[in-house]
């Protein structure tokens, strides 16, 4: 079925940094309040296009993050209120007068810290498989990065790659369409690659195992808005223990869906589940 909706993109100046964004607009226009949708660390801003038009009633503003995707590196500020206020810039170039923010992987702290600093403006944040870790997790995660490959030689490599070493299921048609909109590839079927470089992947990570990093939940306490969080039951990234100390930390009432098949990536191993819970959660904010 062809979505309701058409996708616009282009660039704004935010700082030093010139961003590239997807803007997805719902045919009738939507009455929630605008999703700011940041990536993961390991993805771009493509991997909110079936989201947003499998939930079909929303506007969905989907930014390429600092040295992500066609967004340039100003090969500095990687931490999470700078990823913030980077959000928070392009909402106010785009004219956003309230917005949910949404953020997968690391970029839950990037959204906790985006309704820390514009308690006024974001109606709700939505958190995708938090990363939450300790300074230990952090470091591990650091030489991990070190290993991930940035490229592959072919489509078919990328695909083997992602299942073998993704938990959760992956259905082949949203696989494949994922790898599709995230890697940046060379020709049909030919060589991919990451849409970041391994400098800038290291240097985040760095940043985050430093005893100045801000990427935990402390911007949490300071949350007012609604808060839904998404956690895969296979997912090695966010466990029951970590989701319970995350939603201490939040206000009282934040909801959370569990995805029983999914790992890291729930949007893309139950996507009716996932966009179903998300649709009508943002059918209640104002």
């Amino acid at each position: 079925m062809k979505p309701k909706g058409s996708w616009r993109a282009g660039y704004e100046t935010i700082g030093p940094l010139r961003m590239y964004y997807r803007d997805w607009r719902p045919a009738g226009g939507g009455k929630a309040p605008a999703v700011v949708a940041l990536h993961g660390s390991l993805v771009q801003s493509g991997m909110w296009i079936p989201v947003a038009e499998g939930v079909g009633k929303a506007r969905f503003i989907c930014p390429d993050q600092r040295g992500y995707g066609l967004s340039s590196d100003p090969g500095s500020g990687d931490s999470a209120a700078d990823f913030a206020r980077d959000a928070i810039g392009l909402a106010n170039a785009l004219m956003l007068d309230r917005f949910t923010v949404m953020g997968h992987s690391f970029a839950y702290a990037i959204a906790l810290e985006a309704a820390r600093m514009e308690p006024e403006r974001v109606a709700a944040a939505v958190l995708v498989d938090p990363t939450v870790r300790d300074a230990s997790g952090h470091q591990q995660n650091l030489g991990r990065a070190a290993e991930r490959p940035a490229s592959f030689p072919s489509f078919a490599e990328t695909l083997r790659w992602w299942r073998e070493n993704e938990e959760g299921g992956w259905p082949a048609a949203e696989v494949k369409r994922f790898l599709r909109e995230v890697m940046i590839a060379e020709g049909n079927g030919g060589p991919c690659r990451a849409p970041y470089t391994q400098e800038r992947l290291l240097r985040l990570r760095a940043f985050q195992a430093s005893p100045g990093s801000d990427y935990g939940i402390g911007a949490a306490k300071h949350v007012k808005c609604p808060v839904l969080i998404f956690r895969g039951s296979l997912s090695r990234r966010l466990s029951a223990q970590a989701e319970r100390r995350l939603r201490n930390a939040l206000p009282k009432g934040a909801q959370s869906v569990l995805c029983r098949k999914s790992g890291h990536f729930p949007s893309v191993s139950e996507p009716k589940r996932f966009n179903d819970a998300l649709r009508k959660f943002l059918a209640g904010t104002r």
